[in-house]
C-alpha cells in the first residue's frame, strides 16, 4: 500500500529580482561619488543569507538498498537490535515505504568577501561560504497489527535525517551597470570551487538513533564527499552605511557539480540570497 503526503513547495525568489532591480531606481542613500573620491581599494566583509540547494543528491540520505546495503532494512534486521524493535512495534512489522521526496532543507549562508575596486565600474572579488546543509523527511513502517479490526495494516511514519557539510570558494569580477550618486549596482560572474562533505545519516525509532552507512566501494574509510567545480553569476546592490562602510544586497546563482560518490556526480543550479557589510 502506498501512502502519500503533501508536497512541500520551495519560496519563490521572484521578489529577489525585483528588489535587485528596483532599488537602484528608488533608494536614496549617501553620496557614493563624495564616498568614492578615490574609487580604487581593497574591500573585505562578512556576509550571511539563505541557500537554496538543488535536491540532486538528497537520494543518498533516503536508506534505500538502491543507494546504499547498509540502510533501513539493514538496521532492522540487526540482530542485537531485534528485540527493541520488536517491543516497540509488538506485532509483525515491515518497511512499507522509503522516503517519497528526498530534499534537502534550506540552509544558512555565512562567508567572508574580500577585493579590489579598480574603479566605480569594475572589482574583483573571491567568497569563501560556509553551509550545514539538513535533510529531514520520514520513512513508513507497516505493522500487521491483528487487533486493528481493519483489513488494512497500521502504519507508521519515522523520521529519517541527514547532515552535509559544504564549503565554496568563487573567484570573479563585478561589472557596475547603474551608477548614481547614491548607489552602485553591479553584476558578478565567478568560477567556483566546492567541498562536500556527508556527516551523518540516521533514523529514529522510539527515541533512539541508529546510524546508516554509506560507504565509498573504493575507500571504504572515507565518508561520501569530494570537491567539486562550477561557476555562476551575482546581481547585487550596494550602498554606502558610513564612512568606509557600504552595505551589499546580492542574489546569487550557481552551477556546480556535487561530487559525493564516483557514481554521484550531478551538476545543478543553486540559489543564495543575503547582504554583506564591506570595510575598505
Amino acid at each position: 500500500m502506498r501512502i502519500v503526503f503533501p508536497k512541500v513547495m520551495d519560496g519563490k525568489l521572484n521578489l529577489a529580482f525585483f528588489i535587485l532591480f528596483m532599488c537602484p531606481i528608488l533608494l536614496n542613500a549617501h553620496d557614493w561619488e563624495e564616498e568614492e573620491k578615490d574609487s580604487s581599494y581593497f574591500f573585505y566583509g562578512v556576509q550571511v543569507g539563505a541557500f537554496f540547494p538543488n535536491n540532486n543528491t538528497a537520494e543518498l540520505y533516503s536508506g534505500a538498498p538502491s543507494v546504499t546495503n547498509f540502510g533501513i532494512d539493514y538496521i532492522l534486521s540487526i540482530q542485537q537490535f531485534q528485540q527493541e524493535f520488536n517491543d516497540y512495534f509488538r506485532f509483525p512489522y515491515y518497511i512499507a515505504e522509503y522516503p517519497i521526496e528526498s530534499r534537502y532543507q534550506t540552509s544558512f549562508e555565512i562567508g567572508i568577501n574580500l577585493g579590489y575596486q579598480f574603479n566605480k565600474s569594475i572589482a574583483l572579488f573571491a567568497d569563501l561560504n560556509a553551509y550545514q546543509l539538513s535533510y529531514e523527511q520520514f520513512f513508513t513502517m507497516g505493522i500487521e497489527n491483528p487487533l486493528n479490526q481493519s483489513p488494512q495494516d497500521d502504519f507508521e511514519r519515522l523520521p529519517i535525517l541527514g547532515k552535509e557539510s559544504r564549503f565554496h570558494l568563487n573567484l570573479g569580477t563585478q561589472i557596475s551597470y547603474y551608477n548614481t550618486e547614491s548607489i552602485n549596482a553591479y553584476i558578478g560572474l565567478f568560477g567556483n570551487v566546492n567541498d562536500v562533505e556527508l556527516r551523518r545519516n540516521y533514523i529514529i525509532i522510539n527515541n533512539r538513533e541508529y546510524d546508516i552507512f554509506l560507504i565509498d566501494i573504493n575507500n571504504a574509510n572515507q565518508r561520501p564527499g569530494g570537491i567539486g567545480f562550477g561557476g555562476g553569476a551575482t546581481l547585487g546592490l550596494k550602498f554606502v552605511i558610513g564612512d568606509h562602510v557600504l552595505g551589499d544586497f546580492y542574489y546569487t546563482l550557481l552551477s556546480t557539480q556535487t561530487n559525493m560518490l564516483d557514481n554521484m556526480q550531478p551538476r545543478g543550479l543553486h540559489h543564495s540570497i543575503g547582504f554583506r557589510v564591506l570595510w575598505h
